[in-house]
């Protein structure tokens, strides 16, 4: 009996495994009246490596057949209370599937999903308490010259004080330097800050949170970083830094105000339909 079904699994790795492709072929399996078809055994077959079919292709079958006769057997010996309140659940759970698929559904194809730029700040203004950060972001610029750069000492004045002049200086020359990000408007957070210069220790950070400037030296590099803006941890973050965030909630505030409507919308139809009557 063994041999036979080794020589089935592998006959089915072979041609079912094989990723037939006519899904109308003949059964895998039949327990009883039921069986499992190629279709659903190829679907249960989905993603296997071609050298793990065979091991596979057995478990799959195995499996198919024990939740039939746990099935069949739970359904002769199970006491009818506990077959009725099985299937009970079933139902309710059938029912809020198809309810939720169908609201879900009704929202998808009614919703306003347009950002307004108005109820996002009415949102951020509300809710601030929500926006607290928990550490340091920054908006940085950062050069990073070559120790034999004929222009430092220029370039560190014009990076520490960089106004707009010093700025546009300094974009018009970047292609001299060997790394540099002048401002491009976006927050960075401490950990990814620290990531991204490992050299910085606790006493240089605190330095530069101080003179809201740093510069390091190594063996290969002259590197120069200038704080433009600093929010620390504790305060409320700015919404440019939180506006994914603040997207994301008012989306979903909106959906679930349209959620309660359109709940109160099939209520009242149903009442003045007389479909619905409550005694």
């Amino acid at each position: 009996m063994s041999h036979k079904l080794f020589f089935l699994t592998f006959l089915i790795c072979f041609s079912s495994c094989d990723f037939v492709s006519d899904k109308d072929s003949l059964n895998i399996a039949k327990y009883g009246d039921t069986y499992l078809s190629n279709e659903e055994f190829v679907k249960m077959m989905d993603g296997v490596k071609k050298e793990d079919s065979v091991i596979r292709a057995n478990s799959v079958i195995n499996n198919w057949a024990i939740e039939k006769i746990l099935t069949e057997r739970a359904e002769l010996n199970l006491n009818e209370t506990k077959l009725q309140k099985i299937s009970s659940l079933v139902k309710e759970y059938k029912s809020s599937l198809l309810s939720e698929a169908y609201l879900e559904a009704l929202i998808n194809s009614t919703i306003n999903l347009e950002i307004d730029s108005v109820e996002i700040q009415s949102f951020y203004e509300k809710n601030k308490a929500l926006f607290k950060l928990n550490e340091d972001i920054f908006k940085l610029a950062f050069i990073e010259l070559p120790l034999d750069f004929s222009d430092t000492y220029q370039i560190r004045s014009k990076i520490r004080r960089f106004k707009s002049e010093d700025k546009f200086y300094l974009d018009s020359i970047s292609y001299r330097f060997k790394n540099s990000s002048l401002n491009n408007g976006k927050w960075i957070t401490e950990k990814e800050f620290r990531k991204e210069f490992p050299f910085i220790n606790d006493y240089s950070y605190k330095s530069l949170k101080n003179y809201n400037f740093f510069q390091f030296k190594d063996s290969l590099s002259l590197y120069l970083i200038k704080i433009i803006e600093l929010v620390e941890n504790g305060d409320i973050s700015p919404i440019d830094h939180v506006l994914p965030t603040l997207e994301y909630m008012s989306l979903n505030k909106r959906k679930k105000e349209l959620m309660l409507s359109i709940k109160s919308e099939i209520l009242r139809d149903a009442l003045q339909n007389k479909k619905l009557e409550i005694f």
